[in-house]
């Protein structure tokens, strides 16, 4: 497929119910909570009312990455002790998290209880836009249902080799069940755009070839260093560094489902879809399911005859031996696992006996990346506090945890101070620490000394002068400078008026000498009898 974007899809009913868009990952480990919590969050950001779903059976760690606590479980809605409005939990962002894990693979609901929990959900429908499910990362019936009754699907996927393997299986298996709705493909975890691309493009080319079956492009998710720093503070991405590549990368994917299934698609609403998902599978997927794990190659002739003689042990032991001698391809027998183990515990109402052992063992011997094993222990976290209501660890010592993680890094010692400073700022709007108390506090300490003081003192002017463009001066000084202003400006004034006053000076001598003159001339025209001439007077 060569288009990148979404294939426009209309419709001329108006939108009158939520969207129901389902999240799916075919192997644990690709990204797909992160993925949905923080589209989730930056819908949100959008302007639009946005509830997440957890029904991850197997990693269900939502609630840890988005900080949040559940102080009431979705059992104590059924049984009428909680409200709907007391289940649902809030991020920062007014994004509604919801855990349903309960209502899948449990005991079966009484009319009762299904009355309230269909009061509960048309409640929910009328409080938002969008529910984005997040499934398991197994290809289980429950998730194939899952999937198969929503319109939109997203499959996440990245550049692991094994997870577009278990990708390209969902796929065919989805395939064989006649799958009819919208499936569009995330690349996560990508190096950059061309290299999403190229994963995408491969993927489809694999899938049409081989299924004769059209994927489209939903986006991509580039790798980021802003994305672990999120997880440790339990918060989105997006709301940490809106402006990362991550963060963009979200935003355009979250645009797109707005303008492209928002906006042109009609919502299933969330009491349909729910009530769909109670209802018996069709048989037509009995069938196909059937049809597909029973083996047609001449070499699996070993399961003819009459099934129902054959014991447990004796069906167990011919599987084994199938396995031993690769009768049976990868995807296929991790699909039957997955089933075999939901169909125990639906069985029995607990994992099998041997699950703790058989756990340490995958651990031990699968190559497990590091983001993937994070993201196991955070998932046992929030397992351990939906459980006992409390977390794992206390607030002392997770600090002390990180105080010893970070001994002798001076400098990733102090980014983390400043995202903790960050993130308390964006949540109460102030600063953490009032900084002139903080430096008071400091320089009554024994150890600050007179030269550290003068050292401030210089720093403090240099950063005035770089602030206000001149030099610092304190009420005293400005006082002074002021005085001998006004003294310089005194002086000028008294020269200007010393110097008025020669001038006077000169003109009275002036004067005087031209009076002198003029009397001398007038007592030499008295004594010679001349008449007095005007003209002569003046000449004198």
């Amino acid at each position: 497929m060569d288009s990148l974007h979404f294939s426009e899809q209309h419709s001329a009913d108006a939108q009158l119910k939520p969207h129901i868009i389902v999240f799916a990952g075919a192997k644990s480990g690709v990204g797909k909570t992160s993925v949905v919590a923080n589209v989730a969050a930056a819908m949100a950001m959008r302007g639009k009312r946005v509830c997440v779903l957890d029904v991850d059976t197997g990693l269900s760690n939502i609630n840890t990455l988005l900080g949040l606590r559940p102080a009431h479980r979705l059992e104590q809605l059924l049984f009428g002790e909680k409200t709907i409005a007391e289940v649902l939990l809030k991020t920062g962002e007014d994004v509604g998290v919801l855990s349903a894990v309960s209502l899948i693979g449990g005991a079966p609901v009484s009319a009762a209880q299904m009355t309230k929990l269909t009061e509960a959900l048309t409640e929910l429908e009328a409080q938002f836009d969008y529910f984005l499910i997040d499934t398991a990362a197994t290809h289980t019936e429950t998730v194939l249902r899952f999937i198969e009754l929503a319109q939109s699907t997203f499959l996440v996927v990245s550049g692991d080799p094994a997870a577009l393997t278990d990708a390209f299986a969902l796929l065919k298996t989805l395939n064989s069940r006649q799958y009819s709705g919208s499936l569009r493909v995330v690349v996560n975890q990508a190096v950059d755009y061309p290299a999403a691309t190229d994963i995408y493009r491969r993927f489809a080319a694999v899938a049409e070839k081989c299924l004769q079956l059209k994927v489209e492009y939903g986006g991509f998710v580039i790798r980021d260093e802003n994305l672990p720093k999120a997880v440790a503070l339990q918060m989105s991405v997006v709301d940490l560094a809106a402006n990362s590549p991550a963060s963009r990368c979200l935003f355009a994917l979250a645009d797109n489902i707005i303008k492209h299934i928002g906006s042109e698609m009609a919502g299933t609403g969330l009491l349909d879809y729910w009530q769909a998902l109670l209802t018996p599978a069709p048989f037509k997927h009995a069938v196909a399911d059937t049809a597909e794990s029973e083996p047609t190659a001449a070499g699996n002739s070993w399961l003819a005859g009459d099934k129902a003689e054959l014991s447990v042990s004796e069906l167990s032991r011919r599987l084994l031996s199938a396995m031993k001698h690769q009768l049976l391809d990868q995807p296929d027998l991790e699909r039957f696992t997955g089933e075999f183990v939901e169909a125990y515990c639906e069985q029995f109402g607990r994992f099998p006996n041997t699950f703790k052992q058989l756990f340490y063992r995958w651990l031990e011997t699968e190559n497990y990346a590091e983001p993937r094993l994070i993201e196991l222990v955070t998932t046992l976290e929030a397992l351990q506090a939906m459980r006992y209501q409390r977390p794992m660890f206390s607030l002392e010592e997770n600090a002390a945890r990180l105080v010893a993680q970070l001994q002798g890094q001076r400098e990733q010692h102090k980014d983390l101070v400043e995202q903790l400073c960050a993130a308390y700022r964006q949540s109460f709007h102030e600063e953490l620490f009032d900084a002139e108390q903080v430096l008071l506090e400091r320089m009554q300490a024994e150890e600050f000394t007179e030269q550290r003081f003068e050292k401030l003192l210089e720093k403090l002017r240099d950063s005035f002068q770089a602030r206000f463009k001149r030099p610092y001066q304190s009420r005293h000084e400005l006082a002074l400078a002021s005085a001998v202003e006004a003294l310089n400006v005194m002086g000028v004034d008294q020269q200007n008026l010393q110097d008025e006053i020669t001038m006077l000076m000169h003109g009275f001598q002036l004067l005087g000498s031209r009076r002198e003159k003029l009397l001398t001339a007038l007592n030499a025209l008295q004594n010679s009898d001349l008449p007095l001439v005007a003209s002569a007077v003046r000449d004198n």
